[in-house]
């Protein structure tokens, strides 16, 4: 992936296809990554590592339109972290993310994640596709972190249904 000085995807970042993603949407319209704040979040709630590559930089505030960013992932009991590739992008460019929360929502009968979905104005995704490692939870354990940072719903690979933290930690056996 190529990057400009900052840290930013410099060539255009595509949302990924809905069918292999954990789909989020967030109803904060920056595209910023504080790995700190991820980091301590990760630990704290969820005993993980994370790590992010490459490292972003905000110079005066600024914040790119679209970004992509691999972060490693260490949970508890593993002896190595697995790599996921993260993309986010205005909700605008990724329609097909939108609809999926929409069906999402509506197959859960909205239960408030409509209203979630409604709001969202940028699309965070993590593959399902491990880029390196062995931990088959770790895109599901990213997804979930992410979703209690920005307070966004999760659509997972497929779509079908939503689903918040307390959900992801079930499909993680964390509950």
């Amino acid at each position: 992936m190529d990057v400009d000085r900052n840290g930013w995807a410099s060539s255009r970042v595509e949302p990924l296809p809905v069918s292999s993603a954990y789909t989020l949407l967030a109803s904060d319209p920056s595209a910023r990554v504080d790995i700190a704040l991820w980091a301590h979040k990760a630990r704290m709630f969820f005993g993980v590592a994370l790590e992010i590559e490459p490292p972003k930089a905000y110079p005066n505030g600024e914040t790119p339109a679209a970004d992509a960013a691999f972060v490693s992932v260490l949970r508890k009991g593993r002896r190595a972290a697995t790599r996921v590739h993260v993309v986010t992008v205005p909700v605008e460019e990724a329609p097909e993310a939108r609809r999926s929360a929409e069906a999402g929502a509506a197959a859960i009968g909205g239960a408030g994640m409509d209203v979630l979905v409604q709001r969202g104005r940028r699309v965070w995704q993590v593959s399902n596709e491990i880029a390196e490692g062995d931990d088959p939870d770790a895109p599901l354990t990213l997804a979930a972190i992410l979703a209690s940072i920005l307070l966004a719903p999760i659509v997972p690979p497929g779509g079908g249904t939503i689903f918040g933290v307390k959900g992801a930690r079930e499909r993680l056996g964390l509950a």
